[in-house]
């Protein structure tokens, strides 16, 4: 399965469908005559059925008055998306209209300033990336609040050049948004939006990494340090996802994505993937003298989940 930025499926109609020589059973309806590969669908990722999704709705009606919001258009911005359909498309259109939903496409009437609307590549407008965070901080699940907003100020703030988390940059984001959220009192979720605003750090690497500190939080653990630097003796670092200093040990999450991602494998096999994070695990332990543990999505899906694995690895407030 692949995750890169932008990633969607071909669209098939009209001519494109009629000569592409496959079998109906080889296509998946997108609806109003959109089809796709059935087996390049299959192997997309979430974000990227939703950019499809949206391509196909834009491809067939005049989106020049609205933009394409909530979930969707986090898959726009290339923002994970967490606990949310990939088989309906919501577009936001200012004012009254007429026009009612259709089964792939969901019509919501309210405010839209053209401040709040970006065009992307190709001339599909979505929400800016303020507003589409403010939008999901207080729709989506808690969990698939943390995870993009979390995204959303990695985005804005952290260098992958040199692994720099700019505050300044990561506090001006976190303000408009609050902004937002203060003018909208009384609104649907609003309270789940002012946590979500305050709790967010775009120094989380993945989505595993943010639902495990907000599981930590849960539990009432002590507040951990994403990121933290460990220098080697050698003249390299590294960085834990999230640390607990004052009980000597640190947490990694351990997604399954990065032994089976193509991008992230970088020409190696997954067995050479996991040899190497063993190294790094041992030269952490070395360097530190502390303990590490991995935790894996199905400690951090849940609060059940967690409480589990908090027993397991004798994790203590």
């Amino acid at each position: 399965m692949t995750r890169p930025a932008g990633a969607r499926a071909a669209i098939l109609h009209g001519d494109a469908l009629r000569q592409c020589g496959r079998e109906f059973d080889e296509l998946f309806a997108l609806g109003r005559g959109r089809y796709v590969s059935r087996a390049e669908w299959e192997q997309l990722f979430h974000e990227s059925k939703l950019r499809t999704r949206v391509h196909a709705v834009a491809d067939r009606i005049d989106t020049t008055v609205g933009a394409f919001g909530y979930a969707c258009a986090l898959a726009m911005h290339d923002i994970p998306v967490l606990a949310a359909g990939d088989d309906r498309i919501d577009l936001i259109l200012s004012g009254r209209n007429t026009r009612h939903s259709a089964p792939d496409l969901h019509r919501h009437h309210c405010p839209l300033p053209e401040r709040d609307v970006v065009e992307l590549p190709g001339g599909i407008r979505v929400t800016s990336l303020s507003r589409t965070i403010f939008d999901v901080s207080r729709l989506l699940t808690l969990e698939g609040a943390v995870v993009a907003f979390d995204a959303a100020l990695r985005r804005i703030a952290w260098s992958e050049a040199d692994n720099l988390y700019d505050r300044d940059a990561a506090a001006a984001f976190r303000a408009d948004v609050a902004s937002r959220i203060a003018e909208a009192t009384g609104a649907r979720g609003i309270r789940q939006a002012r946590f979500v605003a305050e709790f967010a750090d775009g120094r989380a690497q993945l989505p595993g990494e943010s639902l495990l500190r907000l599981r930590m939080w849960q539990a009432h653990l002590p507040e951990p340090a994403p990121q933290l630097r460990v220098n080697f003796a050698e003249g390299d670092y590294a960085l834990l996802d999230l640390a607990l200093p004052s009980q000597r040990r640190w947490l990694e999450f351990d997604g399954a994505v990065k032994y089976r991602d193509p991008d992230m494998l970088a020409g190696r096999t997954a067995e050479e993937v996991l040899e190497a994070q063993e190294r790094r695990h041992r030269r952490i332990e070395l360097a530190t003298g502390w303990r590490g543990d991995r935790v894996v999505w199905a400690d951090v899906r849940t609060v059940t989940g967690f409480a589990s694995a908090q027993r397991r690895l004798s994790l203590f407030p």
